[in-house]
């Protein structure tokens, strides 16, 4: 394949107009906020980004006994969930009606959506979805209207025959996986409960390495997995032996390869694997994973969702990790967070996706430290808690008193962190890190 038909194969992806915004997120209930416990103790210079606290000196959190299976669980839905097995595999390009449910951010292939739904319409929508292939597709709202690429999500446990509360609403749970990218064709039926429209299954392209159709026979025993900085080098020294074939250097092929690709990924997330975290090795898993796990503009996770081959994302996700991230709040822009300060408290990764009562799902990423941030007075509470041990306390910013998220305390002797935190990804943005420098 030459570097021309490589291109060509690589940017014929869907690129979408985005437009949308954000649901504000949850607010805690009205308190007196000045009896609040201020937890603050760095302030961020404003005009300039910049930070008066040398970062390195926080302690990273060597133990840990959580067992963080639990909250990939979401045990706090209830034990009553009934189990479904199998899984639906949806064909390439197939054209199909799919209810829709819109949400205010976006779900990747593999990430898990737990979901408390009401109202008897969609209820019976889920149920008769559950009857068939058991898969609905999830879209975010844009404006003016919703997006046109959106996710397929498959029931893998719901509630049996629903829990009816005071007044005769109904409530219904479950639990879905992300599975297969898709596009809206055309809206079927579109009111305040019910959704469907009329879908294609959008391809993943897997493209073979650059080299594949050029490269020397007579090299191929010295041809490894790469593992290490070590490996590479000595791929990369193969590799400049089969571009003296191709009209190319090397260092352009090796843009466009999965594997390279994802060996520099995993090394700006390393962080997250010393400490307890398991990153993706696959090239594709591991596009989806970081757009999921690592915090980025919403329109750009929508941008890379549209990306049908995992090489074109990666590329992108790679300019989030070349330097630290400093998180503000989305609000006032104070200081809140620390890219390297995040650590896993779910197997899925630092962030989880979570329900509240109210059916508010919350994208929360988990931190070992932060600052900027004020506590309610209020007791920690067990009830619903999301990390089961852990009793959790609401945390808004400190300078605007904007929700951004929870206090986790252990409840348990044994159980390590003693406390941790999780702030949702609606209530952040990133910024680069620029640390002032005292004289």
């Amino acid at each position: 394949m030459t570097l021309t038909q490589l291109c060509v194969r690589l940017f014929k992806c869907p690129m979408l107009k985005l437009n949308c915004f954000a649901e504000a997120p949850r607010s805690a209930p009205d308190e007196d906020v000045e009896s609040w416990s201020d937890v603050s103790t760095v302030e961020l210079d404003l005009s300039s980004n910049r930070l008066d606290l040398n970062m390195e000196d926080i302690p990273v959190p060597t133990e840990n006994t959580f067992d963080v299976t639990l909250p990939a669980t979401h045990s706090y839905l209830g034990q009553n969930l009934e189990e479904l097995r199998g899984r639906t595999i949806l064909d390439d390009g197939i054209y199909m009606n799919l209810p829709l449910f819109i949400k205010q951010s976006v779900l990747f292939p593999g990430q898990t959506l737990p979901m408390t739904v009401f109202g008897a319409q969609t209820i019976d929508m889920l149920r008769t979805c559950i009857q068939n292939d058991r898969t609905f597709g999830v879209v975010c709202y844009g404006y003016p209207e919703m997006e046109r690429i959106g996710t397929t999500a498959e029931i893998y446990e719901y509630t049996d025959g629903g829990i009816w509360l005071d007044h005769g609403r109904g409530e219904f749970r479950l639990k879905a996986k992300g599975r297969q990218r898709f596009k809206i064709l055309r809206v079927i039926t579109q009111d305040n409960n019910k959704i469907s429209a009329n879908v294609k299954v959008l391809p993943e392209i897997t493209l073979e390495p650059p080299f594949l159709d050029q490269r020397l026979a007579s090299l191929d025993r010295l041809r490894i997995s790469i593992d290490t900085e070590e490996d590479m080098k000595k791929q990369e020294r193969v590799e400049n032996m089969d571009a003296a074939l191709t009209p190319w250097p090397a260092w352009v092929y090796r843009q466009y390869d999965p594997v390279r690709l994802s060996f520099r990924i995993r090394q700006h997330l390393q962080f997250l694997e010393t400490r307890g975290g398991s990153v993706p090795k696959d090239p594709i898993d591991l596009s989806f994973w970081v757009a999921q796990n690592i915090l980025m503009d919403h329109n750009e996770r929508l941008m890379l969702l549209s990306y049908d081959c995992a090489i074109s994302r990666l590329q992108r996700e790679i300019k989030y990790l070349v330097e630290d991230k400093i998180y503000v709040c989305v609000n006032c822009e104070s200081f809140i967070g620390r890219q390297s300060h995040m650590f896993p408290m779910n197997k899925e990764g630092p962030q989880g996706t979570y329900v509240n009562p109210g059916g508010i799902i919350h994208e929360t990423i988990t931190f070992y430290h932060i600052q900027g941030v004020i506590l309610s007075p209020s007791t920690p509470s067990i009830e619903y808690s999301w990390f089961p041990g852990y009793a959790w306390t609401v945390a808004n910013c400190k300078s605007c008193r904007h929700h951004v998220g929870w206090k986790f305390t252990a409840v348990e002797s044994n159980l390590r962190p003693k406390e941790f935190w999780g702030l949702t990804r609606r209530s952040l943005k990133n910024k680069d890190l620029k640390v002032k420098k005292k004289k």
